[in-house]
């Protein structure tokens, strides 16, 4: 049986896979790439054909990790998960027509046509079945590219993970589609015990029904390899000629991209970038089928079977493209334990007496402890080419970031930071356009502690807390301490607040060399994180619109922009403009907004998603607050909590705020207490804006307190 720590690299290993696979397959993902252009321009591929700033978010890695946090709804309610349960997360996290997956159309894209389906009503596994979609549309990809973290959630129980594969790949597939996720979910299911991929890969395959098509063609690629082991290119040939993309309808059948599947595991036969290569060069749809085997062998090996070349470009960092925006900043290690938690969770709801305290929405969300091998939390080093971020887990047994410093020179800065926000700017595309909220806020606090194994008699290093915002003014810890060698320092840097109405891009240390020579040698850091209550306003004027919204927020329906320093929203029918943290819990939120087309128009809280949230505003003649409760299945979508006569007009203004400390919820329209009310529904969430039934809103003054 597995140890805790040792699971927990695995599933380390596994989403650094992921990433890693995914990344490499995209820059030849496009239908133009075949295996042959791909062999004719690359030839034989060992690393990643593009460079990015930071890889955009992807839907290789969107769906696993928010399809899984149906997990958390089930825990709460004390029963079994469901595939309702998914469809309730796919519904919940994903913006409608933008991010998460493929927005190809209705009966063409299989997520677009599944989502559809639910927002009409058609509960899963109907949502994603042949007899309402058609077996084309249910056949394809999606079914195994989505489907990871269950196989991670299920370590050396290979059943027990096609078993929830299979639920889960439901809401949007059917038959070939669902065999697939049964597949790849107990390969690495069986990865976290098996020594030999032969044996993952043949065991996998008899999980699955006997006669069909999925499991003929994965014991077909058994039989070629046992014949001719020796020449991969020689099993490629064969699965082009009896498995290519041409002999199977629609844009990315299952089949062959499991082909590719089966046969980069067998020839790339447990090495990481050999399989994950293999898996690109024979083409098809690249990243989605670099991205399951490197979940595959990364379990396999272990984060330290994975070189350090795959890993530095990655850097930990993971972006993605849901509706909650601080969600969609991540580093690797912490995605881990949250899986390694959920995992606790989905055991409790199969029956387990066992309770488990949920302290997650208490933990702040930037805690990095760098005990993982390798891992760096995508925490960065400027100047980039002096300061080179590494871990000294591996080598020195110090749960620690490593930054070797080279040659600063005297009179010089170098920094080491978090980025807890990020722009357009920092990435190469717009890939599922993800749309991000920060992570730190002013009012909050920076804590870690720092060592310098080594220190010239003619050196002197002061070291001080930092953070910069968007526009790079910078604000600088007045707390300066003089570092000793090998002494470790504590830095506590409470960020100013309100501080400049943009979000902040920096947060860290600020290393200032005071000595009469040259500083080169190492700096550690650990125990880094940042925590506290938020105390902030956003300025309309200061902002600008990226990936398709008005920056920091996120957007779901609607159009969002800025006009004559304003934040501007209008829909045909509803749309949901969105900030801060999900872990919010006591706040006071406030704006000021006018309406000039319309009559509904609010302030949201405490939102957990599309489908849970509460609204406080102008509906009609009324002030209202509601709780809204949209999950499939749901018998009252929208409950009024208290309702008030309001005689309120359009094109002026109003300053609406509501404070939210535990169950009390207060609503007031300027200084008047327009409703008190009570409800303990929802215990945490984001803030925004909600305009329905073709409303058009203009917003300034947006600040918020937490309490």
């Amino acid at each position: 049986m597995l140890r805790q720590d040792e699971y927990l690299d695995r599933v380390y290993a596994g989403l650094l896979g992921k990433v890693i696979g995914v990344r490499l397959g995209a820059a030849v993902e496009p239908r133009f790439w075949d295996a042959r252009k791909i062999e004719e321009v690359y030839g034989e591929i060992d690393y990643y054909l593009k460079e990015y700033k930071n890889f955009a978010a992807d839907d290789d890695i969107n769906g696993p990790l928010f399809f899984i946090r149906a997990i958390e709804e089930a825990y709460k309610e004390n029963r079994e998960l469901s595939a309702i349960d998914v469809g309730n997360a796919w519904l919940n996290y994903t913006a409608h027509g933008h991010g998460m997956f493929w927005w190809g159309g209705y009966g063409i894209s299989t997520e677009h046509t599944a989502f559809e389906n639910m927002l009409k009503g058609i509960l899963p596994p109907t949502s994603g079945s042949i007899a309402k979609n058609g077996p084309v549309v249910a056949e394809q990809i999606g079914g195994q590219i989505f489907i990871d973290t269950w196989g991670l959630l299920c370590p050396e129980n290979p059943l027990k993970a096609a078993k929830l594969a299979a639920m889960a790949a439901s809401v949007s597939h059917d038959r070939n589609g669902i065999y697939g996720a049964m597949f790849v979910s107990a390969c690495i299911s069986l990865a976290f015990k098996k020594k030999e991929m032969l044996e993952i890969v043949t065991e996998a395959c008899n999980i699955l029904p006997e006669n069909s098509e999925y499991r003929k063609m994965v014991e077909d690629i058994i039989r070629f390899c046992k014949e001719k082991p020796s020449n991969w290119k020689d099993c490629r040939e064969y699965i082009l000629g009896k498995y290519g993309a041409d002999k199977y309808p629609g844009i990315v059948h299952i089949i062959p991209n499991g082909a590719i599947i089966v046969h980069s595991l067998l020839y790339g036969n447990g090495d990481f970038g050999r399989t994950i290569s293999i898996a690109v060069m024979d083409g098809d749809d690249t990243d989605c089928n670099a991205g399951n085997v490197g979940t595959i062998v990364g379990v396999f090996n272990g984060s330290k079977g994975i070189d350090k070349r795959w890993r530095k470009p990655v850097n930990d960092f993971v972006a993605t493209s849901s509706v909650i925006g601080c969600l969609n900043i991540n580093d690797i290690p912490t995605l881990a334990r949250y899986i390694v938690s959920l995992r606790e969770k989905l055991e409790a709801t199969d029956g387990s007496e066992k309770q488990i305290e949920d302290m997650s929405v208490d933990l702040p969300n930037v805690s990095f402890d760098f005990s993982l091998p390798g891992s760096t939390h995508a925490m960065r080093g400027y100047p980039e080419n002096l300061v080179v971020i590494s871990n000294a887990n591996e080598t020195e047994n110090i749960n620690a970031l490593k930054a070797t410093v080279n040659f600063i020179r005297r009179n010089n800065e170098f920094k080491i930071f978090y980025k807890p926000f990020y722009r357009r700017s920092d990435f190469s595309d717009e890939r599922y356009m993800p749309n991000f909220s920060p992570v730190v806020y002013p009012g909050q606090t920076l804590r870690c502690k720092v060592m310098i194994p080594e220190i010239q008699q003619i050196q002197e290093i002061l070291v001080k807390g930092y953070c910069t915002d968007i526009l790079k003014n910078e604000w600088v810890s007045e707390n300066v301490q003089i570092m000793n060698p090998k002494e470790w320092k504590e830095v506590v840097f409470e960020i100013p607040s309100p501080l400049n109405g943009v979000p902040l891009e920096e947060i860290g240390l600020k290393f200032y060399n005071s000595g009469r020579d040259s500083f080169y040698g190492a700096v550690y850091v650990k125990d880094f994180e940042v925590f506290g209550k938020a105390n902030y306003w956003i300025d309309p004027a200061k902002l600008s619109c990226e990936f398709g919204t008005v920056i920091p927020f996120t957007y779901n329906g609607g159009k969002w922009d800025l006009i004559e320093n304003l934040i501007q929203g209008i829909t045909s029918d509803s749309a949901t403009l969105l900030t801060g943290n999900y872990k919010w819990k006591n706040y006071s939120f406030r704006a000021r907004f006018s309406v000039p087309f319309g009559r509904q128009a609010k302030l949201v809280f405490r939102f957990q998603g599309n489908l849970k949230y509460y609204t406080a505003g102008f509906d009609g003649e009324s002030a209202v607050v509601e709780r809204i409760d949209k999950r499939l299945q749901s018998s009252n979508r929208r409950i009024v909590l208290a309702q008030e006569a309001f005689q309120w007009k359009n094109n002026k203004e109003y300053d609406l705020e509501i404070t939210v400390v535990d169950d009390r919820f207060e609503f007031k329209i300027g200084e008047k207490m327009v409703i008190s009310t009570r409800d303990s529904a929802y215990s945490h969430g984001l803030v925004g804006f909600l305009i329905e039934e073709g409303s058009r809103i203009l917003i300034n003054n947006i600040s918020l307190k937490g309490l």
